[in-house]
């Protein structure tokens, strides 16, 4: 029988440090988690007086995707909320501390149209490894993500081995990409002369060293992006934009769904499917067609 699990305020954090640490090495942000659950934890004390993990019902969790909607929340904020609470409550089942798992069958905020993931122009991605490039290996790093797809994640674990690169052709082999899954990505002309040239001039340790020697980190990569986004002018770019870059480049060049899908290592072309979304700027110039002046 589960045990009913009682946090005060002063418990919290220690309660949430267990849960991160279940989280880690694991493909997500555990902080991000945490931050979700103990939101939704204070939510609760403030209704409840304290919160008892092993009591919360479906209904707490419906009133609490209610209460962000009313608050004004974007749908992506709330649907990521619940896709933090189901894994919470999840662990709380898998240890013994609860008996159900409320968020199971809470459904999503559904939008109208699903919006296309932020991509950057040709001319943005010229812009920003323009500033790059004062680097071969940050060139190296950021230009895995935007010719070879790789996640912030994957790009952090790879080994020397992990490459295979000829004068011809190469491939970066993930070995432990989202899931848990292997796959090969073909490499372009211009990602091998950048990865060549970098391995030429760190031909030992990490592949991708700090200034400390150490293999360098998600967060030390989110780092110096956001200084090059900066300096090139660029707001809101992340790791990600530029793998979201990587497929849309694809798509526009009339490369198939399915193709993209395996390179990407997508699970399934519903993922994919997301890059042939008219993005806002696209929406914005067909409205301004019709206007008057």
């Amino acid at each position: 029988m589960a045990k009913v699990v009682t946090l005060r305020k002063k418990d919290q954090d220690t309660f949430l440090s267990n849960f991160v640490s279940h989280l880690a090495g694991k493909d997500i942000k555990p902080a991000a988690y945490a931050g979700d659950v103990r939101r939704f934890a204070d939510w609760v004390a403030q209704k409840y007086g304290d919160f008892f993990p092993g009591a919360i019902s479906t209904l707490d969790v419906v009133e609490y995707r209610a209460y962000l909607q009313a608050a004004g929340k974007a749908p992506a904020t709330i649907n990521r909320a619940l896709v933090s609470l189901r894994v919470f409550f999840g662990w709380l089942v898998e240890s013994g501390q609860a008996w159900q798992n409320p968020v199971s069958d809470v459904k999503r905020v559904v939008m109208a149209t699903c919006p296309a993931p932020k991509w950057l122009t040709r001319a943005q991605q010229a812009a920003l490894f323009h500033v790059i490039q004062t680097s071969l290996r940050d060139m190296a790093i950021f230009g895995l993500m935007l010719h070879a797809g790789l996640r912030v994640s994957e790009v952090c674990r790879l080994n020397r081995d992990d490459l295979q690169i000829s004068e011809r052709k190469g491939i970066v082999r993930i070995r432990q990409g989202k899931g848990n899954k292997f796959r090969e990505v073909p490499l372009s002309k211009t990602i091998r002369k950048i990865l060549s040239d970098w391995l030429e001039r760190n031909p030992e340790g990490p592949l991708f060293p700090n200034r400390w020697g150490q293999p360098i980190t998600i967060s030390g990569v989110e780092k110096l992006l956001a200084e090059y986004a900066y300096r090139a002018k660029l707001q809101g770019i992340t790791p990600h934009t530029l793998r979201h870059c990587f497929c849309k480049n694809l798509l526009d060049m009339g490369v198939p769904l399915d193709q993209v899908a395996m390179l990407a290592g997508h699970a399934s072309l519903d993922v994919t499917k997301q890059y042939t979304a008219p993005s806002m700027a696209d929406l914005q110039n067909a409205v301004d067609r019709t206007a008057w002046e």
